[in-house]
């Protein structure tokens, strides 16, 4: 693809900005389009953000300039420009500014430097411009060609669930009902997840910031920590049994049959947890309220209770005696081991999706009310 949906919509705004800066009639209308291209980013939320911090900066630049120029207009041009400078990052850093200060620090070296004997229009003008910029980059991310952090953390979200789905699945065919299949390659590394993870959890930032000042309240985002919580675990228990092997027996064992049951067991949970994993991304990805009502719907009427093997298998684990899925005594210690390892991670990841399956009427409402306040 040539030009991305972002590119072109940067330059559309950009473009429209430029134009209404020239039409308007008033000096320095060039500092519009440049707020437009600095603030524009992926998404509403990482422009508000941005643009709090390019206009808190500029007001802070132009409030030191005055105060410099007035001050400190009798010493040498460099000396006067850093005392300046350095009282400006004192304050940013002091207002929390990140990349806000920077921008501070061009209105006052440019305001002292090329506009000293005109600072009671330019920075009227400059601040004027700025803000005009900002909001004309923020109306088109949520008006004209939307796109919200909290779409996209969803979508990101789905990418994420529908990978640890294909590892369990991966994980569950790893313990097939031969010895060959328990043989086989092993599934990739879980580190590619543990980077999506990382990358959504930055990510978490800029959707509060789109949400609001109190987005701890907001129903969608709640759900997201709990989406983060369940996938760490999910991550956890995806690595864990790629570095436990399923125990293995030889095939005139005594125990084979005992060994082969709590396979079978452990397969069709994670192939289970795996189609639910599934259709929380199908829901995930789709967008609008009414569909994603009938989404979760969908997702609720499908069976929410474990297969009766792997319930032999819990049982078995639980109290080994009193179950009848075989005798422990005719496995070695070594295969126990591993075999309650393994059992007692499936029970992690069954827990983890059971919790965040509690958690889906909410996301169901939090959704519906994040597309009742764009509209």
């Amino acid at each position: 693809m040539l030009i991305t949906r972002s590119e072109l919509r940067l330059a559309l705004t950009a473009g429209l900005a430029n134009a209404f800066s020239q039409l308007g009639g008033l000096p320095y209308g060039y500092y519009m389009p440049l707020a437009v291209l600095a603030v524009c980013t992926g998404s509403y939320g990482g422009s508000l953000a941005l643009g709090r911090q390019r206009l808190l900066g500029s007001v802070l630049g132009a409030a030191v300039l005055l105060v410099a120029s007035a001050g400190l207009g009798s010493l040498p041009l460099p000396l006067g420009i850093a005392i300046a400078l350095g009282g400006l990052r004192l304050l940013g850093g002091a207002l929390g500014l990140q990349v806000g200060y920077k921008v501070g620090g061009i209105v006052l070296v440019m305001g002292w430097v090329v506009h000293d004997s005109q600072l009671g229009t330019w920075v009227p003008l400059r601040l004027f411009w700025t803000a005009l910029g900002i909001l004309w980059a923020l109306l088109s991310l949520r008006l004209f060609w939307p796109a919200r952090a909290l779409d996209a953390a969803h979508r990101d979200f789905a990418t994420l669930v529908l990978a640890l789905a294909n590892q369990l699945e991966q994980r569950a065919e790893s313990v097939g009902p031969t010895g060959s299949d328990r043989r086989a390659a092993p599934p990739p590394s879980s580190a590619g997840l543990r980077s999506q993870l990382v990358g959504l959890r930055r990510q978490m930032q800029t959707v509060a910031a789109e949400l609001g000042s109190n987005p701890q309240h907001h129903p969608s985002y709640r759900h997201l920590q709990r989406l983060d919580v369940a996938c760490s675990r999910l991550i956890g228990v995806v690595d864990g049994l790629g570095r436990q092997a399923p125990a293995a027996t030889e095939p005139s064992r005594q125990g084979q049959a005992t060994l082969e049951h709590l396979h079978r067991g452990e397969a069709e949970l994670l192939a289970w947890l795996a189609l639910r994993l599934r259709h929380w991304a199908g829901a995930l990805t789709r967008s609008g309220a009414g569909r994603s009502a009938s989404a979760g719907r969908s997702a609720q009427r499908q069976p929410l209770d474990p297969p009766a093997s792997w319930l032999a298998v819990e049982s078995w684990l639980l109290a080994p005696a009193l179950a009848t899925a075989g005798d422990p005594g005719e496995l070695e210690l070594p295969q126990l081991e591993r075999i309650a390892t393994r059992l007692m991670l499936c029970r992690q990841a069954l827990a983890s999706v059971a919790r965040l399956e509690q958690g889906w009427p909410e996301l169901q409402s939090g959704r519906e009310a994040s597309q009742r306040s764009i509209r």
